[in-house]
């Protein structure tokens, strides 16, 4: 049973994945791709930034810390994705805006300027590999 309601809303932000405790299920991976001047648009890119392992980063982890906050970021925007329910418009929501800019970020990363697309996927990783993958969202063209 999920609890809801406008104030539980708030408590989400101590817990760096609301549907941890629930069950273990398919995950949110967010996927961009980007317009090249030509018209001719990339492949799918996996957006999920991991930071080089140190010692140092055991006391002191900024950049680790906005990856996780990234990540959850994504999982919260999938989560509001299924509260919406079937063929609902998700681009009022605070997170989906959110998400576009990430996504826009890690487009510029790749192509510099054009138009770019994100995509959340629901996918059940494995040790061989991603077992089953299924398309939540895809965003319409957007300018960078």
């Amino acid at each position: 049973h999920t609890v809801r309601g406008p104030w539980f809303f708030l408590f989400r932000a101590f817990f760096p994945n609301w549907q941890f405790y629930h069950l273990v299920g398919p995950v949110p991976h967010l996927y961009v791709r980007s317009q090249a001047p030509d018209g001719e648009w990339s492949d799918w890119h996996w957006v999920y930034p991991r930071q080089a392992r140190s010692v140092w980063r055991l006391f002191h982890n900024p950049w680790g810390n906005r990856d996780l906050a990234q990540q959850n970021l994504v999982d919260h925007l999938s989560s509001d994705i299924k509260d919406l329910g079937e063929g609902a418009d998700a681009s009022r929501l605070v997170s989906y805006q959110l998400v576009c800019r990430l996504a826009a970020q890690a487009a510029r990363a790749q192509q510099g300027d054009g138009h770019y697309q994100l995509e959340i996927r629901l996918e059940r990783p494995s040790p061989q590999g991603v077992i089953s993958s299924d398309t939540v969202l895809r965003s319409p063209e957007m300018a960078l």
